[in-house]
C-alpha cells in the first residue's frame, strides 16, 4: 500500500514538472545576447547596443583591447537597458586610437545563471576629443579670419574646413599642429562658417566636430582690386544739393520769327513780345512717416520668405529685438556704409547693444526707393543672396532709415537663435585691479556677442597695476584680440609688462 501510495506521488511530481510552462524552464539559463552596433561617440567614449535576451534579468558588460583573450567586466545593468556608453577611467582605461571589442552576457540573478555570449563582439577604434571654436572675428590689422580653439586631447593635428553660405558641403582649407589659424583670403561681404575638426595622425582617425560651425562675416573692402560683385548701390549715388533738383530740364526759349513786311496800303502792327519759359518747380521730397517705415519693413520680410520659399528654406521669424538693432544700424550706414559701425565696432556688436543674442550676418544698402528695388539689389550680388537664402538664419530684423535728402538706407539683420539667451565671461585682472578695487569682473552678454580685447580697445575695461603696463588678455595661455562669448566657461586674463 505504501509502495502505491509512493508511486503516486512520484507521478504527480513528474505531470506536474511536464506541465510546467516552456518560459519557467528557460529561465534556468538566460538566452544569448545578440549585439546590434558599436560606435565611438566621442573621446574616450564607445558605445555598444544589444537586443533583448529572454529569461534575463541583468546583463553584463565586457570589453578588452582587440586581439586580447582575456575579458574585463566593466558593467552590470538592469535588463530594460540595451545600451550601454563606456567613458574611460582609471579602473577601466581606453586609450585614442585603440581599438577595442566589446560583448554582453545575459544573467538571470534568481538561478544565478549567464546566458551564451558572442565570444567575438564588436571591434570598434576610439576618436579625439570634439574640438570647440572659442574665438573667431576678422581681423583687419591682420587682413584675415582669425580662428582660435581649445586643444583637444588625443589630437596632435586640426583640419581647418570652411563653405560659404552658397554651398552644402564643407572644403578643406588647411591641416595645422597648433590650436590657432589665420585665413589670409576670406571671400569678402559674404558671411563664411568655419569649423575645425581633431586629427590623430598615428592611428589616422578624426574627432567629431560642430556640424553647424561658426560664422564670420568678412566687409566689403577687402580686397578691392578683385571682382566679386559690389555691395547694393544704385548706379548714381544721390547727391545733396542746398536746393532739390528739378525733375525736368526747362527748355530754352522760342527766338521769334521776323514777321511779313507788310503792304503799303497796310498799316504796320507791333510785333508781340515772347513770353519766357517758366523754370519747373522742383517736387518736393516725400519723408515717410513711422506707419509707412513700418509697412516697408513688413515687406521686406515677406519679400525675403518669397525668395526663400523658392529654394526650399523656411521662413524667417520677425523677431523686435533684431528690428531695433537693424534701425541703429541703418542710421548708422547713412554715417558710414560699411559692416564696420561708426564706432569701429563690428555690426553684430548692434545686436549686443539691443539685447539680442545669436548673431549670423547682415545685409546693407542705400539709395533703393522701394522694398521691391532693395531686395531685388540684394538678390543680385551672390554674398547678400546667401545671407537671405541660407537655412542656418531662423529670424530676421528689418531696418530702414531715410536721410534729409530723402535718400534710403536699408539693413537686415539675420541670427540662428539663442536670441534671449545670456552668456558670462569672467575677467581677471591677473594681479592688478578695476576701477572698482576688485581684482575680478564677471559680465554678462548676450549669446553669441562679439568682444574686442585689443591694447586699443574699450569693449572690456582695462585694469591696472602699479609698475606694469598692460598688453592685452589671453585666454587658458593664448593671447586672444577678440572672441564671440557663447559659454559661461571663459576666463580672460590680463597680460602685464613691467615698465622701464
Amino acid at each position: 500500500m505504501k509502495r502505491k501510495r509512493f508511486s503516486f506521488l512520484a507521478l504527480l511530481m513528474l505531470a506536474v514538472m511536464l506541465l510546467m510552462p516552456a518560459t519557467t524552464q528557460a529561465a534556468a539559463k538566460p538566452g544569448t545576447v545578440k549585439l546590434s552596433s558599436i560606435k565611438a561617440v566621442d573621446y574616450n567614449k564607445i558605445n555598444i547596443k544589444w537586443k533583448k535576451a529572454s529569461g534575463a534579468t541583468n546583463y553584463i558588460v565586457y570589453y578588452k583591447n582587440a586581439g586580447d583573450k582575456k575579458w574585463i567586466k566593466v558593467k552590470t545593468l538592469g535588463n530594460k537597458k540595451t545600451s550601454y556608453t563606456h567613458t574611460s577611467s582609471k579602473a577601466y582605461p581606453i586609450t585614442v586610437g585603440q581599438k577595442y571589442t566589446y560583448t554582453v552576457k545575459a544573467y538571470n540573478k534568481n538561478t544565478k545563471k549567464s546566458g551564451s555570449y558572442n565570444k567575438t563582439g564588436l571591434t570598434t577604434r576610439t576618436i579625439p576629443q570634439k574640438t570647440t571654436i572659442r574665438s573667431f572675428s576678422y581681423e583687419e590689422d591682420l587682413h584675415g579670419v582669425e580662428l582660435i580653439w581649445n586643444k583637444a586631447k588625443g589630437a596632435d593635428k586640426y583640419v581647418i574646413y570652411c563653405k560659404d553660405m552658397l554651398k552644402s558641403s564643407w572644403v578643406k582649407v588647411d591641416t595645422v599642429k597648433g590650436n590657432y589659424y589665420l585665413d589670409k583670403t576670406p571671400k569678402k561681404r559674404i558671411s563664411t562658417t568655419y569649423t575645425v575638426r581633431s586629427y590623430n595622425s598615428a592611428t589616422k582617425v578624426y574627432g567629431k566636430y560642430d556640424t553647424n560651425g561658426v560664422f564670420v562675416w568678412v566687409p566689403d573692402y577687402v580686397d578691392d582690386d578683385d571682382d566679386d560683385e559690389p555691395t547694393p548701390i544704385p548706379t548714381v549715388k544721390p547727391q545733396p544739393t542746398s536746393t532739390p533738383r528739378p525733375t525736368e530740364k526747362p527748355q530754352p526759349t522760342v527766338k521769334p520769327q521776323p514777321t511779313e513786311t507788310p503792304k503799303p496800303t497796310t498799316k504796320p502792327q507791333p510785333t508781340a513780345t515772347p513770353k519766357p519759359t517758366a523754370t519747373p518747380t522742383p517736387n518736393p521730397i516725400h519723408r515717410a512717416d513711422a506707419a509707412e517705415i513700418n509697412q516697408m519693413v513688413q515687406e521686406v520680410v515677406r519679400l525675403t520668405n518669397i525668395e526663400r520659399a523658392k529654394v526650399g528654406s523656411a521662413p524667417l521669424q520677425y523677431h523686435e529685438g533684431l528690428g531695433r538693432a537693424a534701425m541703429i544700424r541703418a542710421k548708422e550706414i547713412n554715417i558710414s556704409f560699411s559692416h564696420t559701425r561708426p564706432d569701429g565696432r563690428s555690426s553684430s556688436t548692434a545686436l549686443s547693444d539691443a539685447g539680442v543674442g545669436g548673431s549670423a550676418s547682415e545685409n546693407i544698402a542705400m539709395g533703393y526707393e522701394t522694398p521691391a528695388d532693395a531686395i531685388a539689389g540684394w538678390m543680385n550680388s551672390s554674398g547678400h543672396r546667401a545671407a537671405m537664402l541660407t537655412n542656418t538664419a531662423n529670424y530676421i530684423g528689418v531696418g530702414i532709415y531715410q536721410n534729409d535728402y530723402g535718400t534710403y538706407f536699408w539693413t537686415q539683420e539675420f541670427s540662428e537663435g539663442n536670441l534671449e539667451k545670456k552668456c558670462t565671461l569672467t575677467v581677471d585682472a591677473n594681479g592688478g585691479v578695476f576701477s572698482d578695487g576688485k581684482s575680478i569682473h564677471t559680465l554678462t552678454y548676450p549669446y553669441n556677442a562679439y568682444i574686442r580685447l585689443t591694447v586699443d580697445s574699450n569693449d572690456v575695461e582695462h585694469p591696472i597695476k602699479d609698475g606694469y603696463k598692460f598688453s592685452g588678455w589671453t585666454l587658458d595661455g593664448d593671447y586672444v584680440r577678440a572672441m564671440r562669448i557663447t559659454t559661461n566657461y571663459y576666463t580672460i586674463k590680463a597680460i602685464w609688462e613691467p615698465i622701464g
